[in-house]
């Protein structure tokens, strides 16, 4: 929030640190050369959402049964 000259605005924007937070964004080493990190995450980062046939403009059944799968993937360690 920010208020200038007592007007208040707000941000509508996620940050990157958000984005990484929500997404559960990792960096990995590479096992293959200490030097080449790999960044990785539990769930889709908006691009990745974006360009993936379920960004349909609302949460259809197909989300929620992706969203449902990835979870029990997760949960069971198989992601």
């Amino acid at each position: 929030m920010l208020d200038i000259n007592g007007q208040t605005y707000f941000d509508d924007e996620l940050s990157e640190e958000e984005i990484d937070f929500m997404c559960g964004t990792c960096l990995c080493l590479n096992n293959l050369d200490d030097r080449n990190v790999e960044i990785v995450s539990w769930w889709p980062r908006p691009q990745a959402w974006a360009a993936s046939g379920l960004n349909v403009g609302f949460w259809s059944s197909r989300c929620e049964s992706w969203f449902q799968l990835r979870l029990g993937n997760i949960r069971q360690g198989i992601s």
